[in-house]
C-alpha cells in the first residue's frame, strides 16, 4: 500500500503542476513486461485501471508486451510487484529525460536551419498556435482549402478542421482524420499535417493525389486535443488527457479516447480520475470528444472512411475495441487493412500487424472508433498505431517525421484505392 501510496501523490502532483515549471523525467525508466499467461495479463489489466502508474502499452495477448513508465524511486517496488506475479521484465528506456533533451535539442536544431517558404517546416514538431497558424495561412494561400473552428477546448482553445476539396458543392465522400486526441503522441499532429501538405502541394501535379482529391474530401482535426496537446509542450511531455478539472478528485484530465458511449466505463477504463485511461462522467461530457462526434455526424452518409491518428506500436486496427468479440464486415474490413499494411511495409520494410483491436491490442472501452462504426454507421473506421515499437515511444525523434509519414500515406492511399 505505500508503494500505490507514493505513486498516487506523484501524479496528483504532477496533474496539479499548472505553471509554467516543467515535470523533469530525469531518470524514469520504460520497462517491458512479457506476461506468460492469462492470469498475468487480467493482472496487468485491473492494476491498470486500479492505479496510477503509466501504462504506455498492454498486452490482450502472451504474444505482446505491456510497456509502462516507472519513476527511479518506484522501480523497486514495481520490479518485486512483478516478481510478486511471476512477471519477468526488461528495462526498454533507462532514462526519459534524456530522451526528451535530444528531442528538444533536435526541435530547436531543425528550427534554426529551416528556410523554407512555408507557415512552418512540416518536418518538424510544433507547437499548438504554430500549427494553428499554418492552417490559416493554408486555408489563405491554397484554394483547396477550407477551415472551420468545430469547436472550443476546455480551456477556450480552438478545434479546427482543415477541408481538402476540388469541389465542396459536390458533396463527395469524405475520408476523415482525428490526429493528437493523445496529447504526448505527438508524431500524430505531426503526421496529419505533412500528409494535407502533400496532397495540397501535389494536386495538379502527381496523378494519384489529383484522382483522390477529385473522388474524396479530405478532411482532417490536426490536433484534437489542443490543451492536453498545449500543456505538453510548456509543463509535461508525457501528458496525455485533456485538462478538465474533475470535482472531488485533486488530478486533473479526461482520456477522451475513453469518453465516446460505445462500451463507456468498460473493460480498458477506469472510473478513478488519477489514471491515465479515467473516461470521465459521462460519455460526451468533454468537449473535444463532444466536438468530434459532432463533426462525424454533420457528414453522415458521407464519411467513407473514419481514422483517429496514434502512436505507438504499428498497428492497423478496426473495431471493435470494447470487446474481443469481431464485427460482422470483419472480412471486408480485413481486406482493407491488408492492402493499407502491405503499401507501408513496401516503402521502407517497416513492419505493421492489423486486426481489430480487442485481439490485436487490447480491449478498449468508449473508444472515438468504434463510435464512428457504431453509431454513425461509417464501415472503414479504424485506429492506425504509428511508429515505433518502443526503442523512442511516445518521444520519437523529429528525424523520423518525413518516413514515418511518408509509408503511412503511402497505406492510406492503398487503403482508400482498396475500398
Amino acid at each position: 500500500m505505500k508503494f500505490y501510496a507514493s505513486i498516487f501523490f506523484l501524479y496528483a502532483f504532477l496533474a496539479l503542476s499548472t505553471t509554467a515549471v516543467k515535470v523533469d523525467y530525469t531518470g524514469h525508466m520504460v520497462i517491458r513486461v512479457f506476461p506468460e499467461t492469462k492470469e498475468q495479463i487480467n493482472f496487468l489489466a485491473e492494476w491498470e485501471s486500479t492505479s496510477s502508474v503509466d501504462f504506455w502499452s498492454r498486452s490482450s495477448t502472451i504474444e505482446r508486451f505491456t510497456d509502462l513508465r516507472v519513476n527511479p524511486e518506484s522501480y523497486n517496488d514495481v520490479a518485486k510487484i512483478l516478481l510478486d506475479n511471476k512477471l519477468n521484465h526488461k528495462i526498454l528506456i533507462a532514462n526519459l529525460g534524456e530522451l526528451e533533451r535530444q528531442e528538444q535539442q533536435e526541435i530547436a536544431l531543425r528550427r534554426a536551419l529551416y528556410n523554407g517558404n512555408k507557415a512552418i517546416d512540416v518536418e518538424n514538431y510544433h507547437t499548438y498556435e504554430e500549427v494553428m497558424a499554418y492552417l490559416a495561412d493554408l486555408a489563405n494561400t491554397n484554394p483547396l482549402v477550407t477551415t472551420m473552428v468545430a469547436g472550443a477546448s476546455v480551456e477556450g482553445r480552438d478545434i479546427v478542421q482543415a477541408t481538402i476539396s476540388s469541389d465542396l458543392a459536390a458533396n463527395k465522400p469524405i475520408a476523415w482524420f482525428d490526429c493528437n486526441i493523445h496529447a504526448r503522441e505527438w508524431i500524430t499532429a505531426a503526421t496529419c499535417i505533412w500528409i494535407i501538405d502533400t496532397i495540397t502541394t501535389g494536386y495538379g501535379s502527381d496523378p494519384e493525389i489529383t484522382a483522390l482529391v477529385d473522388q474524396y474530401d479530405w478532411k482532417f482535426v490536426p490536433i484534437a486535443n489542443p490543451d492536453g496537446y498545449a500543456f505538453s509542450w510548456t509543463n509535461d511531455r508525457l501528458w496525455r488527457k485533456n485538462r478538465a478539472v474533475n470535482p472531488g478528485s485533486i488530478c486533473m484530465g479526461v482520456d477522451l479516447n475513453r469518453n465516446f458511449p460505445v462500451g463507456f466505463g468498460g473493460t480498458g477504463s477506469s472510473n478513478g480520475p488519477c489514471s491515465e485511461t479515467f473516461h470521465g462522467a459521462a460519455a460526451f461530457s468533454e468537449p473535444e470528444s463532444n466536438t468530434l462526434k459532432n463533426l462525424i455526424a454533420a457528414d453522415q452518409g458521407r464519411v467513407k472512411t473514419a481514422i483517429s491518428m496514434h502512436s505507438y506500436s504499428q498497428l492497423w486496427l478496426s473495431s471493435y475495441s470494447y470487446t474481443s468479440a469481431l464485427p460482422s464486415d470483419y472480412t471486408t474490413m480485413l481486406r482493407a487493412m491488408r492492402a493499407g499494411v502491405d503499401a507501408i511495409t513496401a516503402t521502407y520494410g517497416t513492419v505493421y500487424n492489423y486486426g481489430s483491436t480487442g485481439t490485436v491490442l487490447y480491449i478498449a472501452s468508449g473508444v472515438s472508433t468504434d463510435h464512428y462504426y457504431v453509431n454513425e454507421g461509417v464501415l472503414h473506421s479504424y485506429t492506425i498505431e504509428l511508429r515505433d515499437t518502443g526503442l523512442y515511444g511516445f518521444e520519437l525523434p523529429p528525424r523520423l517525421i518525413v518516413p514515418t509519414a511518408t509509408e503511412t500515406w503511402n497505406g492510406i492511399k492503398a487503403f482508400m484505392n482498396a475500398i
